[in-house]
């Protein structure tokens, strides 16, 4: 087994291990619970863990590359040439949908 992914916040760690347990990989989440030990160790010993199986790493580090990636392209409205953020998926001038 392998440490592919720790952070301080349980839910974005648990969210990864359910993208990887989807695509059929065997996950381990460590340390999820650990939170109340972290006066006496480090801040970060104490961090939710996520591990992999060692033969499953580079997989599972293409999946968790494509999970963060940032999509911050705008889309014009074909309607009324507004440009939009990616959060929108109608248009915020008209409604029109994104096409």
């Amino acid at each position: 087994m392998k440490k592919i992914f720790t952070d301080p916040n349980l839910s974005l760690v648990a969210n990864a291990a359910n993208v990887l347990a989807a695509a059929g990989l065997t996950t381990e989440l460590r340390n999820a619970y650990a939170g109340g030990a972290s006066g006496g160790l480090a801040f970060t010993d104490v961090w939710p863990e996520l591990w992999v199986a060692t033969d499953s790493v580079a997989a599972a580090e293409a999946l968790l590359a494509d999970l963060s990636k940032d999509d911050d392209r705008e889309w014009q409205c074909p309607r009324c040439k507004e440009h939009n953020g990616v959060s929108f998926k109608l248009c915020w001038q008209c409604g029109s949908p994104q096409s």
